[in-house]
């Protein structure tokens, strides 16, 4: 089965993928059982650059298993000094 997501990228994490809008997101389908982790991969984005994943206001881990049409946000982490 396929689950139709919207991945949101915050922070610099949109500057990492070619043609991101920000207005938009990216609109993607994936095989049932597909795993936050599983889409910073195909995206290219090392896991340590990503501080916080949710689904609207609800905070998910990395191996969480996702579900149709959810909306997943990646936050990058905030570092400085």
């Amino acid at each position: 089965m396929t689950i139709k997501l919207t991945i949101r990228l915050f922070g610099i994490l949109g500057l990492k993928v070619p043609a991101y809008d920000h207005k938009k997101g990216i609109r993607v389908d994936k095989p049932d059982g597909v795993r936050p982790a599983d889409l910073l991969k195909d995206l290219k984005i090392p896991v340590n650059h990503v501080g916080f994943i949710s689904d609207g206001e609800k905070s998910i881990p990395l191996d969480a298993r996702l579900t149709n049409k959810m909306s997943i946000s990646f936050y990058s982490t905030i570092s400085g000094g």
